[in-house]
């Protein structure tokens, strides 16, 4: 959805990958270590996206830590405070993101919390997005536009809106993003995206494993 003047502030992006995570009728995310991997990723596409990230083996930040922007700042803050590591390394401890998305959807009033039980008062709204969502990904369509298709490629892949797919959005993933965005942004985003999603089939299959 495009900004326009007098709108609502732009939903960042790793918090709209926890918003279509959640199964309203349990109340919580759905696997919910594989969809704060997704939130990391997320944030990562937001600032790569915005020219703030960059960098093929390891994430470098470019600029100001502070712009306003909360979760993406904190991302971006945490890649200038360290030595260069490489993008594997960065979609684990992923607790604090999704932590974060969480607070951010309450305090915006979209989410509400009872207890534990996260309630979203704009259920249906959200179970005709996931749909639309799974529909597309499934078919190996296109979204309207490119940080819808890196939102939907992490909330499927991690399986917020169902089974966990990492290997199919891989798929989607490698094809489509070499054509849209290029340079040194469209590497970081390639090797950021690869990482992620892999990060989410191994936490997938550790869960399958430690049942």
């Amino acid at each position: 959805m495009d900004d326009q003047s007098g709108a609502e502030p732009r939903e960042p992006l790793g918090v709209r990958v926890c918003r279509l995570s959640l199964d309203p009728v349990r109340g919580r995310l759905r696997h919910p270590l594989q969809v704060g991997i997704a939130i990391r990723a997320a944030m990562f596409a937001e600032l790569i996206l915005a020219g703030r990230v960059i960098g093929r083996a390891w994430p470098q930040p470019v600029g100001e830590s502070d712009t306003g922007d909360k979760l993406p700042d904190a991302v971006h803050r945490a890649v200038s405070g360290r030595r260069p590591i490489g993008w594997r390394r960065w979609f684990s401890h992923v607790d604090a993101d999704r932590r974060a998305a969480i607070d951010y959807l309450v305090a915006a009033g979209r989410w509400q919390l009872d207890g534990k039980r996260i309630v979203d008062p704009q259920a249906g709204e959200t179970v005709l997005e996931q749909r639309e969502l799974h529909r597309t990904m499934a078919a190996g369509e296109l979204a309207a536009d490119v940080p819808t298709m890196l939102t939907w490629l992490l909330v499927y892949g991690a399986g917020g809106a169902g089974r966990p797919a990492p290997r199919r959005a891989w798929r989607l993933a490698k094809a489509w993003l070499p054509t849209v965005v290029p340079g040194d942004r469209g590497d970081a985003l390639f090797q950021s995206m690869r990482a992620a999603l892999r990060a989410i089939r191994r936490a997938a299959m550790f869960r399958l494993f430690s049942r």
